[in-house]
């Protein structure tokens, strides 16, 4: 007990920590652009390219769960409209990297990217975005594209963080599990979410892993068909996408299991090779595109991507994008729930910008 209260305690302190350094920024924020330098840095970076970054979008309350992750529609609904009413041009990733040479993109040239496939973004980031036109490419892992269930290592995450207020006995569960966690301690939880996710990557198949999924709700008094009804944590289907893709919304590559080894080419062959297998179902383009799983790869790896047909790749280093760039290490800007409007609106003017570039981390 006195260990759980002290880690509670040590993790109400970075919190507070953490809200401290975010009432200073906004309050430096606020100054910053009152003297006019949100204006400056627009102009100053007018020429580089903005590439953003989403991932989820909330069905109930996700991005309480994960606000990483998943955005809510009312801050996604806002950060279109920020574009909008700013006059950010946004380009299709197409365009974008057919100027890339030369950098003759619009003043302020943004792009906009989605990573994944979850059922949010048909849901609820697709009807925004065809509201004001704008093009956007979603980069889907086709894994669950064809599996249909949960996401296990995610919605087993999310059902613990639902019945947080539960102590849990995975044996309940499992005969190979043991052990009881508090789920109210972010720590405890964290364990079992591990303990649950390794034991579940040694079942056979995405079916085994749902019917865990479910056991693991029963244990927990949820309703897992709820849960699956809603599609909470789980991906759209191969129509969706093709609905997407039929109205604007480019459908292109991010592996099929969500990997790409950085040691085996032919292991990262055969996760595009079936990535492009699956996405041929989906009505559209070739797929040139790639976005590197989480953000991941090793300086090696880019010499693989021409010879397997792509174009283009992007990480998740924070940055604009500058005439002449490799177009194999596009930086974006990830964009979520726990992005104040302010700081969005320095990161798009390219204030936050300017200050990476003076060798500080933003």
């Amino acid at each position: 007990m006195a260990s759980w209260v002290q880690s509670i305690a040590m993790r109400g302190e970075r919190d507070g920590q953490f809200a401290m350094r975010k009432a200073v920024l906004k309050s430096a924020l606020r100054i910053a652009k009152a003297v006019g330098l949100f204006a400056l840095a627009r102009r100053v970076t007018a020429r580089d390219l903005r590439i953003l970054c989403y991932h989820g979008a909330e069905l109930r309350d996700e991005h309480h769960f994960c606000p990483g992750l998943f955005i809510s529609k009312e801050t996604f609904a806002a950060r279109m409209d920020f574009l909008a009413r700013h006059k950010y041009p946004v380009l299709s990733l197409d365009e974008a990297v057919a100027s890339l040479d030369r950098g003759g993109w619009p003043n302020a040239a943004t792009v906009i990217t989605i990573d994944d496939g979850w059922f949010g973004t048909y849901k609820v980031m697709a009807p925004i975005l065809w509201r004001h036109g704008f093009p956007a490419t979603l980069y889907i892992a086709s894994y669950y594209l064809e599996k249909r269930t949960q996401v296990f290592n995610v919605a087993a995450d999310y059902v613990l963080w639902r019945a947080r207020d539960r102590t849990l006995d995975p044996s309940q569960i499992s005969g190979s599990l043991d052990g009881s966690y508090h789920l109210a301690n972010a720590e405890q939880r964290a364990k079992v979410r591990d303990a649950l996710v390794s034991f579940a990557e040694r079942l056979n198949g995405a079916e085994e892993r749902q019917e865990l999924f479910r056991k693991l709700c029963g244990t927990l008094g949820l309703d897992s068909a709820e849960i699956e009804r809603e599609r909470i944590c789980a991906f759209m289907s191969i129509d969706e996408a093709r609905d997407l893709q039929s109205r604007g919304i480019d459908i292109q590559l991010h592996t099929h299991r969500h990997r790409f080894p950085s040691h085996d080419i032919e292991a990262a062959r055969a996760e595009i090779d079936e990535n492009r297998r699956v996405l041929a179902q989906v009505w559209g383009a070739p797929r040139r595109h790639f976005c590197y799983p989480s953000g991941e790869y090793e300086k090696e790896q880019l010499a693989w991507l021409k010879p397997l047909g792509i174009d283009s790749a992007t990480t998740t280093k924070s940055g604009f994008t500058r005439p002449g760039r490799s177009p194999y290490e596009l930086s974006r800007f990830l964009d979520s729930e726990r992005v104040s409007a302010l700081e969005f609106e320095a990161e798009m003017c390219g204030l936050f910008e300017l200050i990476r570039r003076c060798g500080y981390l933003i």
